[in-house]
């Protein structure tokens, strides 16, 4: 029993010596440089850091924000998607719109060309029926004139071989002129297609004897209905 205390105490001693010569050792060596200067202490551990707490109060704001700054951009990419598209719809409404709208205007463009053209060619045909009308209306006047102005001619040359076989002499031509240019009138006058009317004033003495033209006339139409 003495012997095992002994030892014990011996390695004791022994264990104690070794730490203290460690230590001897070791306060030899120079401290760190950031004791040297007794004036500016080094900081306390955690001094710089922030608590935990604010940290994770930080890190959850900024994954809000994140998180609220990315749902917005999605509304605003969203937002500008739908705009695009309805402005490709109205463009393309309008577009179509457009030309629905010129191709009637070129249709009601060609169809009311088509009816002014039509309206023209009938306005133009009248016009030449009415002139033509016209014409044969002044050319067949002009044919029953000479004829009438012939009649009356050769019932001059009746009168006055009648005079001539009586032996009385027929007034000279130059008294006709003078007697027509003293007591005719003429009035130019739309109404006549001739376009003159005459007649012989009522003062002269030689209104009872002269004859209607249009009486030439009358005898054919009598003489036609005779016949």
């Amino acid at each position: 029993m003495s012997s095992v205390m002994y030892r014990y105490h011996y390695h004791s001693r022994s264990a104690i010596r070794s730490l203290t010569t460690s230590s001897i050792k070791r306060s030899s060596f120079n401290p760190p440089s950031h004791f040297t200067n007794p004036y500016d202490p080094p900081q306390t551990y955690g001094h710089n850091q922030s608590p935990p707490s604010s940290q994770t109060q930080q890190t959850q704001q900024s994954s809000s924000s994140s998180s609220s700054s990315q749902s917005s951009n999605d509304k605003t990419n969203s937002l500008k998607e739908i705009t695009s598209l309805v402005g490709m719809c109205i463009l393309a409404y309008l577009t179509i719109d457009n030309y629905t709208n010129r191709i009637k205007l070129e249709k009601l463009i060609t169809e009311t060309t088509a009816i002014n053209l039509k309206t023209l060619q009938i306005q133009q045909t009248n016009f030449l029926n009415v002139r033509k009308k016209r014409d044969l209306q002044i050319l067949q006047e002009r044919r029953d004139t000479d004829k009438r102005d012939f009649k009356m001619s050769l019932h001059i040359a009746l009168l006055r071989k009648q005079l001539n076989d009586l032996d009385i002499d027929p007034i000279d031509i130059d008294v006709a002129i003078k007697e027509f240019e003293k007591n005719v009138k003429a009035d130019n006058s739309i109404k006549n297609v001739t376009g003159q009317s005459l007649w012989l004033d009522d003062n002269s003495t030689l209104k009872s004897y002269l004859p209607d033209p249009h009486d030439y006339d009358k005898r054919k139409n009598e003489g036609d209905s005779k016949s």
